[in-house]
């Protein structure tokens, strides 16, 4: 059997052909599988990357014919896993206040999504806590008085010139009242809509202290009742003036003494922890220092909001959705 030169030729192109097609197919089986593989792996566990996957899912589409029963399962997975990250994502950013962020995502899931149940109590869910938010921001700017009931512990206290913080006489509560007008109110502090606001406060402050105690190889009572006017700069550091009237003591003082206490506070929403120092003096013989731990709870009031506002609040919700 012979071959003619140019039938032999072609044979052998054909061969060629068929071999580089074989290669190729072998090639595109090979990478099908391993799109499988890495997308598996992906979404086998939840805060998988989006983008990742969808480059992985589109490679995976263009060889989808290599076997379209195992794409269309992937496919079917593919788009369950994308949508549950996005819900995920959503609330993830409703813990950590970036509700911005959240209503836009949420607003595309909606179009999307439009009869989806999921999506609507998301969308419920959502919105009420950024209405939540925005109106405890709103409310919090508006705040012009406040009523501060407190509870302290104090030292009996000691002669200023025998102060010293690690020799504590005896420790006894105090119970004080604070009626304050606000000003200078600014944001102090912001993460995604969660804000903090600081402020200036003057007002009046009554104390109630009744104790006794050791002090210097004595046993020391005091008791007393104190007004005073009180200035607090951007809720941290305050000064307090006024005049204790004594209602007994073993003090060598009948009927009352200056009172000038400084506190440094750290407020906490609706409480705060202060540090206090006291003195109370007579100018002359008398120069007593106490010292204490202060709680308060803080009522803020004059920052009723009106049917306008809440109307913004909605209008800025809106507003945001369609970004």
């Amino acid at each position: 059997m012979h071959f003619r030169p140019k039938s032999l030729f072609f044979y052998l192109v054909i061969v060629l052909l068929s071999s580089t097609a074989w290669s190729q197919d072998s090639l595109k089986i090979k990478q099908f599988n391993a799109n499988i593989i890495r997308m598996d792996k992906i979404m086998s566990k939840t805060g998988g990357s989006l983008e990742h996957l969808t480059v992985i899912h589109r490679q995976l589409n263009e060889s989808a014919d290599v076997n379209p029963s195992a794409f269309n399962s992937m496919d079917k997975r593919y788009d369950q896993y994308v949508f549950n990250e996005r819900i995920l994502y959503i609330g993830e950013m409703n813990k950590t206040h970036e509700l911005e962020r959240a209503l836009v995502s949420l607003a595309i899931l909606e179009q999307e999504f439009p009869d989806n149940k999921q999506v609507k109590d998301l969308g419920v869910g959502t919105k009420l806590i950024t209405t939540e938010r925005l109106i405890k921001n709103l409310k919090e700017s508006k705040t012009s008085f406040t009523i501060e009931p407190s509870l302290s512990v104090f030292t009996i206290g000691k002669p200023l010139e025998e102060f010293t913080f690690f020799q504590s006489p005896g420790v006894n509560l105090m119970y004080g009242l604070g009626l304050y007008k606000v000003f200078n109110v600014h944001e102090s502090y912001r993460r995604g809509f969660k804000k903090k606001f600081a402020y200036s406060q003057i007002g009046l402050k009554f104390d109630y202290f009744n104790g006794s105690g050791q002090s210097i190889n004595e046993e020391v009572t005091l008791g007393y009742i104190n007004p005073q006017v009180s200035f607090i700069a951007n809720r941290s550091l305050g000064l307090d003036v006024g005049y204790a009237l004594i209602q007994k003591t073993t003090l060598p003082v009948e009927k009352g003494l200056c009172s000038f206490n400084l506190n440094a506070e750290f407020p906490i929403d609706f409480l705060s922890l202060g540090l206090n120092a006291r003195v109370l003096t007579d100018f002359s013989d008398v120069n007593h220092i106490q010292y204490g731990l202060s709680l308060k709870y803080i009522f803020k009031l004059g920052n009723q909001l009106n049917q306008a506002d809440l109307d913004g609040i909605q209008k800025s919700i809106e507003t945001i959705s369609i970004k």
